[in-house]
């Protein structure tokens, strides 16, 4: 699994605009605590500004995970 800070609206935007790369490829969770949000839900993801949340891509592409988290630390 992968963090991300959700420090603001511009952070969850960008991580939202990021994860729309990858839809229709694979499922991502987002994980804060014991909440698990569908990581293309704009408003679930919104929800959950001010936190370090837990990024999982739903894929046993391996290739595929390397290139999300490459993006993923991209954004940061």
């Amino acid at each position: 699994m992968l963090n991300y800070n959700l420090d603001s609206f511009e952070s969850a935007g960008k991580f939202i605009k990021m994860c729309d790369k990858y839809k229709g490829r694979v499922e991502i969770d987002v994980i804060c605590g014991r909440q698990n949000i569908d990581a293309y839900s704009m408003l679930g993801v919104h929800s959950l500004i001010g936190h370090i949340v837990s990024v999982d891509p739903l894929t046993t592409d391996e290739d595929l995970k390397r290139e999300f988290a490459k993006d993923l630390e991209n954004i940061k």
